[in-house]
């Protein structure tokens, strides 16, 4: 494994890679959130049979947080893939996004029709806000009345303490992820 630093206008955006020098076509994988960070866990059989490669966006992970608030934004997340496939020399490639990561490879690929992208991998795919927003909506609704309150009451008066993070983690236990405990890169991700 090869880690680095990729210099970009905005900011430092570090990178991973696996297999390098394995002559298959590349995977690129575009993580979640926004707000989540590259994780590696269960793709390990991806490289042994061709290079893949992580990075976390600005704003993530090992990455650095953006100058301003106002450049995480689609239209800046589309730009910073650009230019990590251009750092890392990745002419052809496969992109393999998860949940939000899913987003950020349609709208790359919407927007800037780039050559060079043989396929994409969508897994857990968000591709829709008023989808995402009404299916967060009707599983809380599911939820026990507690849950459900605390969850509700944390969002309308924005006091997001112990009893909101508690509901949450009810319900990400739930919905997000049903493993106990929750693997160690998904505990590093909520941290």
């Amino acid at each position: 494994m090869q880690e680095g630093m990729i210099e970009t206008k905005n900011g430092k955006i570090w990178f991973a890679a696996y297999g390098e020098g394995l002559k298959k076509t590349p995977i690129l994988v575009l993580h979640g959130g926004p707000g989540f960070l590259s994780m590696s866990d269960g793709l390990e059989s991806l490289w042994e049979e061709r290079p893949v490669y992580f990075y976390d966006q600005l704003g993530c992970g090992k990455s650095d947080r953006a100058a301003s608030n106002d450049f995480y934004s689609v239209g800046n997340y589309i730009v910073e893939l650009a230019d990590v496939r251009s750092a890392l020399k990745l002419e052809d490639v496969y992109l393999m996004g998860f949940s939000w990561g899913c987003a950020l490879a349609c709208a790359y690929l919407l927007e800037k029709k780039p050559m060079g992208v043989k396929g994409i991998i969508l897994c857990a795919p968000y591709l829709s806000s008023p989808v995402w927003d009404a299916d967060q909506r009707r599983d809380i609704a599911r939820m026990p009345a507690e849950i459900r309150g605390a969850i509700e009451t944390g969002e309308k008066t924005g006091n997001y303490g112990d009893a909101y993070q508690a509901a949450m983690m009810a319900y990400y236990d739930q919905h997000v992820c049903l493993l106990s405990p929750w693997p160690a890169s998904l505990q590093k991700a909520f941290s």
